[in-house]
């Protein structure tokens, strides 16, 4: 499990409350974000561990705002059913930006599944967006946060993994009652 502690100013024009009212954008930045997570792994032990430090890598750049670290995690090719490519997929965590000055992520790594023959990978992320710090999911429940699960496809390049697609729907909080913050 991975979860983002910190929390960073972004250069936005508009209110710092996190909107639920505008929830396609939210989902298209959750979604954003999720694929810069994806992206470079650096010398890990096992591909697992690359993924794994891709998502929390993507999470970091998406609450520090930095759209060119989370364009790393995204491969050339990246595409979802919202998204005809990687820049648009970029060009709405920007827009999002926009709207909200801080932003703090919680997620849980529920699994990673790699085929290594393939050079293919899979992850179930389940993701929290927040105006304020979480950490734990006891503190999610509090906040009522609107949660996200994802499930996103890797694609192997050399010793790095990048974000090839991604799907996202809501997801209950109930999902992650049970786990350790």
């Amino acid at each position: 499990m991975r979860r983002a502690r910190s929390s960073h100013r972004f250069p936005a024009a508009g209110d710092d409350t996190l909107a639920t009212k505008n929830g396609e954008i939210c989902k298209l930045a959750i979604a954003a974000a999720l694929l810069l997570l994806s992206a470079c792994g650096g010398e890990q032990s096992s591909p697992e561990d690359a993924i794994k430090a891709v998502i929390e890598g993507l999470e970091q750049a998406v609450e520090t705002g930095s759209l060119q670290e989370a364009e790393a995690f995204l491969h050339p090719q990246y595409k979802d059913r919202r998204h005809p490519s990687k820049r648009a997929a970029l060009g709405s965590l920007w827009a999002y930006r926009q709207r909200h000055r801080t932003i703090h992520l919680f997620s849980v790594i529920k699994a990673v599944d790699v085929l290594p023959a393939e050079r293919r990978a899979k992850a179930v992320v389940y993701v929290a967006m927040t105006g304020t710090p979480v950490d734990s999911v006891a503190t999610l429940v509090a906040v009522r946060a609107d949660l996200y699960r994802f499930d996103i496809e890797f694609i192997g390049e050399g010793d790095d993994w990048r974000i090839l697609n991604s799907a996202w729907r809501r997801a209950d909080l109930s999902m992650l009652q049970g786990n350790s913050g």
